[in-house]
């Protein structure tokens, strides 16, 4: 009966340490990122844009969190900002046609046409490549 009660007691403990570590909040470019993903895929877009900020701040030469920052803000029709992150993306990686992608529809949402079909037409030469 004692080594049960034991048993018991440490479970909770492991328990309690498992929901203290998930509830503290992210320090490191790795966490924030993951803490954007989390609240983008909930459909809190300004709270991931957030997040993404913080991640930048600690890696600022990550490209993954300034594509995902992008799409967030477009999420929250912020074309303008979406651009400029695609083109901090396009910057860090030129070859990434999916950030070409993104932009192309970006500036079409903005009504840069002309914009728009450049970028597209870079995305599909990446991709045929």
């Amino acid at each position: 009966m004692k080594s049960c009660r034991l048993f018991r007691l440490g479970l909770f403990w492991a328990w309690l340490a498992f929901v203290s570590a998930c509830s503290t909040p992210p320090t490191t470019a790795a966490g924030f990122d993951a803490a954007a993903k989390e609240k983008s895929d909930k459909g809190d877009y300004d709270g991931a844009i957030a997040d993404y900020t913080k991640a930048i701040a600690l890696a600022p030469t990550d490209a993954v969190a300034y594509f995902f920052r992008a799409r967030a803000r477009e999420s929250n029709n912020d074309f303008d900002g979406a651009i400029a992150d695609y083109d901090k993306v396009i910057a860090l990686d030129p070859t990434n046609a999916e950030a070409y992608n993104d932009r192309g529809f970006a500036k079409e949402s903005r009504g840069d046409l002309d914009g728009a079909a450049a970028d597209l037409n870079q995305a599909a030469k990446l991709k045929s490549q």
